[in-house]
């Protein structure tokens, strides 16, 4: 039943990247940039691009293809700016606002996530990073796809000069997930912000 749930999720995926007509290229082992949010990944991974419907400062690297790990680099959202643009004015998306607490990025993350269509979102072990000199938090995700795929997750957030920058790491709970998390906890560890 997974087998059949991942072809449909990547053949949707695979629709998403097309429609925006995405340039997909390698990222090497080594440093990564997407504007003033910076990354080591220690293996090669795959720039899916930015997103159709996604906010301009939107990336997806992976690994194995985007329905089975996927991790989101978001640079800079400034105030009012969202990760995923509205459908329409009927259903509006998150918003970013300066100035949240740790608990109000948590939740304005998992808005986003119910926006994109997650369910049964749950975020849990809320910890405080360094990311160079400035504080985010980390937390981890669970959640469940329209078709019922158990997802885990991770992701960092960090508000520098009124921006947030965030990554996010989302794979399917069955192997995916646990296979690649040691490697995700290092890129994030490897964060750094320059804006």
């Amino acid at each position: 039943m997974i087998a059949r749930h991942l072809r449909a999720a990547t053949a949707i995926a695979a629709l998403v990247v097309l429609s925006a007509c995405a340039t997909i290229k390698p990222v090497p082992a080594g440093p990564y940039a997407s504007g003033g949010n910076q990354i080591t990944v220690g293996r090669t991974w795959t720039d899916m691009g930015p997103l159709f419907g996604a906010s301009r400062g939107v990336r997806l690297l992976s690994i194995d293809g985007p329905q089975l790990n996927r991790l989101f680099v978001i640079d800079g959202l400034k105030a009012g700016e969202f990760i995923l643009r509205p459908a329409s004015k009927e259903r509006p998306t998150p918003t970013w606002k300066a100035g949240l607490t740790p608990t109000e990025q948590v939740e304005f993350l998992a808005d986003t996530l119910a926006a994109m269509q997650y369910h049964r979102i749950e975020t849990d072990n809320l910890r405080p990073v360094k990311v160079g000199e400035r504080s985010g938090v980390r937390f981890d995700i669970s959640a469940q796809t329209v078709d019922g795929l158990n997802i885990s997750g991770i992701a960092q957030l960090v508000e520098a000069q009124d921006r947030l920058y965030v990554l996010l790491y989302l794979a399917p709970a069955e192997h995916y997930f646990e296979a690649t998390r040691a490697e995700v906890e290092a890129i994030m560890a490897s964060a750094r912000v320059t804006g």
